[in-house]
């Protein structure tokens, strides 16, 4: 039996849903569960919260981590350090997240942005890391391990925006800003939060632009027995998030690419 932790965030309710899905029996009873899925809320003292409900748990805990976020890191020390049996399932960059905000760039502007520069990244679907889940809840031997997860190969950005541009039969370019620009685009146009943004985006995009998620590991064929989802493979699945551009949208993509022409790559 599995509990799972924070069930009223979107992306943990599929996790949720998929598992289910997957023949995970799941429980809202702590004390009836061997396994307890943790997840860090995406808000203030997020490892406090997370370290809290460890230290209330005595089963099997598996930590879904991102090792590139310094609090993430404090929960993993903390539980390493705890009597509890533990497993860390670690996404390099999962798509899901990573490619959230590509649609309305891509619509509006047929265009990327992005800082990572040609930095590969190992990006995995969530829909792996859900089988990677099943995997350790239902087996045994996982006590101890921290699973590094990502998919097949690593792509730089242009070159994931060249795969985009392929499923979709369209001519998209990505356009590398510096550090400020981009975290001012979202503030701006996007109307997100400053401090949200670098918290939860501008940290990860330099942690790729630093070549550490430029890692390629056998982890999803090894404990689930299939080879992960492709960039390619996760595109076309998701590309009815997509609108086809109308003549607005052709002519703000030209007027973009005629400023940023000069930080277009591929």
């Amino acid at each position: 039996m599995l509990f799972v932790s924070n069930p009223d965030d979107d992306f943990v309710a599929k996790l949720i849903e998929s598992l289910s899905e997957k023949g995970v029996h799941l429980t809202a009873q702590p004390d009836a569960a061997s396994h307890a899925l943790l997840t860090m809320p995406e808000a203030e003292h997020a490892a406090e919260r997370a370290i809290a409900l460890a230290e209330s748990l005595d089963c099997h805990l598996v930590f879904i981590a991102n090792e590139l976020d310094p609090q993430h890191q404090e929960v993993m020390a903390h539980i390493r350090a705890s009597d509890l049996p533990w497993t860390f399932v670690q996404p390099v960059a999962m798509m899901d997240f990573a490619f959230a905000a590509l649609p309305p760039q891509v619509h509006m502007a047929g265009v990327v942005f992005g800082i990572s520069g040609q930095q590969p990244v190992g990006f995995v679907a969530a829909s792996d890391i859900v089988r990677v889940l099943a995997a350790i809840v239902e087996g045994s031997g996982h006590e101890g391990r921290e699973y590094v997860c990502s998919g097949a190969e690593a792509l730089t950005m242009p070159e994931v925006v060249a795969v985009l541009g392929e499923v979709l039969g369209r001519d998209l370019d990505y356009i590398d800003l510096g550090d400020d620009e981009l975290a001012q685009l979202m503030v701006q146009h996007g109307g997100q939060d400053p401090d949200r943004v670098e918290r939860l985006v501008m940290r990860e995009l330099r942690a790729w632009r630093d070549g550490r998620a430029d890692i390629v590991t056998d982890t999803v064929a090894r404990l689930t027995g299939q080879p992960p989802m492709s960039v390619a493979q996760w595109f076309e699945k998701h590309a009815d998030d997509y609108a086809k551009p109308g003549l607005a949208q052709k002519a703000a993509a030209k007027l973009v690419r005629a400023r940023y022409r000069g930080r277009i790559l591929r």
